[in-house]
């Protein structure tokens, strides 16, 4: 599933959302910016903090490229949530294992993924 969001006239897109087998990695391409690329935010088993990689370079803990892409992620999550997804993500939030998925709650894995990573990225700002 493909969302994207119109900012400042700029056509900003997030696509090929993935988690990797590994415990967690996640991977995300945006395009239509400055910054855009395929970025991966590596697995929580690996070591905190997760670092961040932009087309296979990593990028700086709290650097101003990872600041840039922050208010990115908030404004594509906010334009692509709605009160169903939100609930769907209170609901992910809740389960312990993510088996045989209802619809609606497969839809808002998308949403749940870039949310993780902007949560890494603000702890680290924070």
């Amino acid at each position: 599933m493909n969302y994207s969001v119109v900012k400042f006239a700029r056509h900003l897109t997030i696509t090929d959302i993935q988690i990797l087998r590994d415990g967690g990695t996640i991977l995300f391409t945006l395009a239509a910016t400055p910054n855009a690329g395929r970025y991966r935010l590596q697995t929580p088993f690996l070591g905190e903090p997760r670092p961040l990689f932009l087309n296979d370079r990593q990028l700086g803990l709290g650097s101003p490229a990872e600041q840039e892409l922050v208010p990115q992620l908030q404004a594509w999550l906010r334009e692509n949530m709605t009160a169903e997804r939100q609930e769907a993500l209170h609901q992910l939030d809740s389960l312990k294992e993510w088996r045989n998925l209802p619809r609606d709650l497969l839809d808002a894995v998308p949403l749940h993924r870039i949310r993780t990573v902007l949560d890494c990225l603000l702890k680290r700002s924070a």
